[in-house]
């Protein structure tokens, strides 16, 4: 039965493996977005508080920062690098981070409670960033699963977090996600550990593990209560991470960024350009052929060409003819008025709503153009026009693929999480 359960799993995580985006040649007028130098790089000048940091108003997503070769190692490095030297040096990842599909089935039995070894079953994002972090701000996070069931396990999962990183103390550590992982609900067994988590916090931040204690994927109402349930104990909460941009503002998004405003807890926005979508450069002909080729899975160009052309089914759900075209026209309007390019704008708006935008970048030319989206903010008629352009498409950006925006799939089938 348990040979039985890894190869279950195996077929799920291979199915909805994700892989690289695929982008197409611009559309949109050749203007590249030049970020003033007045005061230095606008990654110095630009910059936000949270907690006890002071971050770029920009930060950095490492989930694809796992090189498998000495090629893909060198050129990490060196956006790592280009980042850093120009002021962009919030890096943001996780204990799971660079888990390969296989490597996470153990998690999944783990969570059906199998008897497998439960000690690390993350990725190796961590490690690479001891050595291509090194000097940054890094943020990183601590998955609720079934077996960790006390305060200290989240002490000890930090505590192994900092010898990955190399660092006596985590600038960061957030919760991943709400206890969602249930395996056993659907026979009517559900044991949230959400405060049990917020207490782990609490110990590591007050035993100096972490400096700064966060949350992810949390709505307004548990959000509050992490937020109380911390105070209580002297340790302010500093931030929510979830799903934000131009295309993801329904379902919740918007109002628990609002939330969070008026709370004092800080927004990061992860998807910020809807895995590409915001930038004008996917192109539908593209992906299919990345599929032929076997650089991007099915289902995840499938999803987002359904988001660009319009069609029904997997992640994205019913899309209207011509999909996202009305809003990338009117984000391109905007951006040929500003000399910006659509993804600077995209980000510069997530920015004007109080929110940390934290992208990927896999080249030193995508560390060039999101370091021209700061510096600089859209003026209150421009968020409008945006505002309107969004709110006239009868759809949200769900994600593509394995990789949604409200629910993580952990071997069994997806656990999702509401922020409404």
């Amino acid at each position: 039965q348990e040979s039985a359960l890894y190869v279950m799993a195996a077929g799920f995580l291979l199915q909805f493996a994700s892989a690289p985006a695929v982008v197409a040649p611009r559309r949109h007028p050749a203007v590249v977005g030049r970020a003033s130098t007045i005061g230095g790089t606008p990654a110095v000048t630009d910059r936000t508080a949270v907690g006890t940091l002071s971050l770029p108003s920009l930060g950095i997503g490492t989930i694809a920062w796992n090189g498998k070769t000495e090629e893909d190692k060198a050129r990490i490095a060196g956006v790592a690098a280009a980042a850093q030297a120009r002021g962009l040096d919030f890096f943001d990842t996780a204990e799971r981070y660079g888990a390969s599909p296989l490597s996470l089935i153990p998690a999944a039995l783990a969570g059906l409670g199998l008897p497998v070894d439960k000690s690390y079953l993350g990725g190796d994002c961590e490690s690479n960033l001891a050595e291509w972090g090194r000097g940054a701000t890094v943020a990183t996070k601590f998955t609720p699963t079934p077996w960790r069931r006390q305060a200290s396990d989240v002490v000890d999962a930090a505590r192994g977090s900092c010898e990955r990183l190399g660092v006596d103390s985590i600038d960061l550590y957030q919760l991943h996600m709400p206890d969602i992982i249930q395996p056993f609900r659907a026979f009517g067994v559900v044991d949230r550990k959400d405060e049990i988590y917020w207490d782990g916090l609490a110990e590591a931040y007050k035993s100096g593990l972490v400096r700064n204690v966060g949350v992810s994927n949390y709505g307004g109402a548990l959000l509050e209560r992490a937020q109380e349930h911390l105070a209580r104990q002297g340790v302010p909460l500093v931030s929510n991470q979830i799903a934000f941009n131009l295309l993801c503002r329904r379902e919740g998004s918007l109002a628990t960024l609002e939330k969070g405003n008026e709370l004092g807890v800080r927004t990061l926005a992860y998807y910020p350009l809807a895995m590409g979508l915001l930038t004008g450069k996917l192109a539908a002909r593209n992906l299919r052929q990345a599929v032929l080729e076997k650089r991007v899975s099915p289902q995840r160009a499938a999803d987002l060409c359904r988001y660009l052309e319009g069609g029904s089914g997997g992640t994205a759900g019913d899309i209207p003819r011509n999909g996202v075209l009305p809003l990338l026209e009117a984000v391109s309007d905007v951006a040929a008025a500003r000399s910006k390019t659509p993804a600077q704008v995209a980000l510069n708006w997530v920015m004007c709503k109080g929110a940390i935008p934290v992208g990927g970048a896999s080249s030193v030319s995508q560390v060039e153009d999101n370091l021209g989206a700061l510096g600089w903010r859209l003026e209150p008629s421009e968020v409008g026009q945006l505002d309107a352009a969004a709110d006239d498409l009868p759809f949200d950006f769900k994600g593509a693929g394995f990789q949604t925006t409200d629910s993580k799939f952990v071997g069994y089938g997806f656990e999702r999480w509401v922020l409404n």
